[in-house]
């Protein structure tokens, strides 16, 4: 209980620090009266502006403004989109969906593949699997996601046509983002698999589960693999908000209808409540994935104690 307790409160500033950098978004460009009037601030005159400037409350301290910004946030409430004309938070809310399908398709094939082939290359260690296994591992965390989605595009869907190259619709327009975001993490994924399982395999437990007559598979299934999987089952949950929060590039590249591609687009438009509920509500998806994984971990792992 003292250890959940300590990680709400973590996640709670966190958050904090979070809404304050939302905040603080509204004042990088200058005055914020005349960023949210736009091209309209050259037609009125300068106590027209005051005027504004007043009925928005930007004429009171920063402190007591950022108090009223808070109050609202935690009642889902960031002002009316400037493009949109409607509740920020509920453009964002419909555009969550999107998002977290990209992110948990792109998980599962992160997931589905480089645990696997980390498996393969752990097992035959020093032989051309292992060499070409990690080599695809080195090109996958290397290649920046914006070429290999324009590269996909070009081949699958300019080329062979195979695939729609944007927008959301059936399992077809989900292929190119979903890998393209998954590359990383797949790479990884298979890097940290082959590790961990090198690891585990010259423990003595293995070397006693062999000596006892077991079959290979059932050591390195029901033995090694088991233990090996607690350092990956974290990066997996790890991952999850890294991909929800990470998915601007690639949702910009196929026209993904996401929170991030509209946080993208509220940043062309200066839509500042659309970007302060865009970057709050993927703040707390990431905190709470983080929260989740830290208490299964705990569950997972008898051997974990925290004090």
């Amino acid at each position: 209980m003292a250890y959940l307790v300590r990680r709400v409160l973590q996640t709670v500033i966190v958050v904090f620090g979070v809404s304050v950098f939302a905040f603080g978004l509204m004042f990088l460009t200058g005055d914020p009266a005349e960023v949210r009037l736009g091209a309209g601030a050259d037609l009125m005159t300068a106590d027209e502006i005051q005027e504004y400037r007043e009925k928005m409350g930007y004429d009171r301290p920063w402190y007591v403004q950022y108090l009223d910004f808070l109050g609202g946030a935690v009642q889902g409430d960031f002002g009316d989109s400037i493009r949109y004309h409607e509740p920020a938070f509920e453009v964002v809310r419909r555009r969550f969906p999107a998002t977290a399908q990209l992110a948990v398709v792109s998980l599962l094939i992160s997931v589905a593949l480089g645990v696997p082939i980390g498996v393969i290359s752990a097992t035959h260690p020093n032989t051309w699997l292992d060499y070409l296994t990690t080599f695809i591992a080195l090109v996958g965390q290397s290649v920046p996601s914006f070429w290999l989605g324009i590269m996909l595009m070009l081949i699958f869907g300019v080329w062979l046509r195979w695939l729609p190259i944007s927008g959301r619709g059936g399992w077809q327009n989900l292929l190119m983002p979903s890998f393209t975001l998954a590359a990383f993490s797949l790479a990884r994924n298979m890097r940290l698999t082959r590790s961990s399982l090198l690891e585990v395999i010259q423990q003595d437990y293995v070397r006693t589960a062999r000596a006892k007559g077991l079959s290979e598979y059932r050591v390195l299934f029901g033995h090694a693999l088991r233990n090996a999987m607690l350092p990956i089952v974290t990066m997996i949950g790890l991952q999850l908000g890294f991909l929800m929060a990470g998915s601007v590039i690639t949702e910009s590249i196929f026209a993904w209808p996401g929170v991030g591609r509209l946080i993208i687009e509220a940043i062309y438009n200066k839509d500042f409540p659309l970007i302060q509920a865009g970057v709050t509500m993927l703040a707390i998806a990431f905190t709470m994935v983080n929260l989740i994984v830290d208490l299964l971990y705990a569950y997972i792992d008898p051997r974990v104690r925290y004090d």
